[in-house]
């Protein structure tokens, strides 16, 4: 049987609000009281209940992780799954529990807001901030809610965490042009979003700097279905393309597929690399070469900033903008001509 607040109280002969002033390191227990207390829980192996600390201190202990995406599309990526062990981790550390929450549709991203926020179940929101609205953003900043941004938004100066899309995407597209390649794809995710139009960015600037043409630049949904469809019309299009970058692991899939079905090889007819590593590249023949993100540390600085800013104090920095690097792996070479 677990032990209760009421069984400290009842062996140190004392008040259930005394053991729970100094379980919450409240004032208004004499040195002595507070020890012996303090002896006790840890001899009895006493763990507090989270929710009882919450009334006690006005705090849920939850923290709320916004995703604007469905939940078929999130969790089938390998971004969004590891950004959230990396912040459940933080959390667990400190003795709090994640509340995730997910779009009902990529067109009602408000829904994962609603359903958090409602009865203010948590004391905190780390948000994704692709889709993040002017209506969200005048919600939290009414009720002085804390918190942090995984992305950059382009309607506000707030915390937030990020990686270098655009030097990512830059150094991956020199890396092909340092190959020998001129004549490169570039596949993005849709243009709505702050960081695929960075990663447009930095692939623009890498041809313009070499005085190639920047222009081939195609947007398509995260989905490997269509993906495929829309790199065959680019290769039937283009075929004297060489190099193929795509921008998003839910891009890959789809770009395989297609230069299977249309007979190309990779590396030998097409070299192909991708924005954002994935745990299988390593392993499919050939390895798929990519720019890493570190989502590791993207995660621990996001849940940092956010316990900082839940307990009324400023983090250094505004955002934080973690770099990229290239894993290289075999799905490049030297075009043939």
């Amino acid at each position: 049987m677990s032990i209760t607040i009421n069984d400290i109280a009842k062996i140190a002969n004392v008040s259930k609000g005394t053991v729970s002033r100094v379980i919450n390191g409240a004032p208004g227990v004499g040195d002595k009281t507070r020890q012996r207390i303090l002896k006790l829980i840890k001899e009895l192996d006493y763990e507090p209940n989270a929710s009882a600390q919450g009334l006690a201190t006005k705090r849920s202990y939850n923290i709320g992780v916004i995703i604007p995406h469905t939940s078929k599309f999130s969790m089938s990526s390998s971004y969004w799954p590891f950004l959230l062990t990396a912040i459940n981790e933080q959390a667990v550390d400190r003795g709090y529990n994640i509340l995730l929450s997910t779009a009902q549709s990529e067109d009602d991203v408000d829904s994962a807001y609603r359903l958090i926020l409602k009865g203010r179940r948590v004391d905190g929101l780390i948000i994704g901030a692709e889709q993040f609205g002017e209506k969200q953003l005048a919600e939290l900043l009414l009720k002085d809610f804390p918190f942090v941004m995984i992305g950059n938004s382009s309607i506000i100066s707030h915390y937030y965490v990020e990686v270098d899309n655009l030097g990512g995407a830059e150094q991956m597209t020199e890396y092909l042009i340092n190959q020998g390649h001129k004549n490169i794809v570039f596949l993005a995710g849709p243009k709505v979003y702050p960081y695929v139009q960075e990663r447009v960015k930095g692939f623009k600037q890498a041809m313009t700097k070499a005085g190639l043409a920047p222009d081939h630049v195609f947007h398509c949904e995260y989905d490997s279905l269509i993906a495929k469809d829309k790199s065959k019309e680019i290769l039937q299009a283009n075929p004297q393309t060489t190099a193929f970058f795509a921008a998003a692991p839910g891009l890959v899939l789809g770009v395989l597929r297609a230069a299977y079905e249309m007979g190309y090889n990779i590396p030998d007819d097409l070299s192909l690399v991708s924005f954002d590593d994935h745990p299988f590249y390593g392993y499919l023949s050939p390895g798929i070469t990519a720019v890493n993100q570190p989502i590791d540390e993207l995660g621990k600085e996001a849940a940092n900033q956010l316990f900082l800013l839940m307990d009324r104090k400023l983090p250094k920095e505004k955002g934080v903008i973690f770099p990229t690097k290239i894993i290289v792996r075999e799905s490049c070479k030297a075009p043939k001509n």
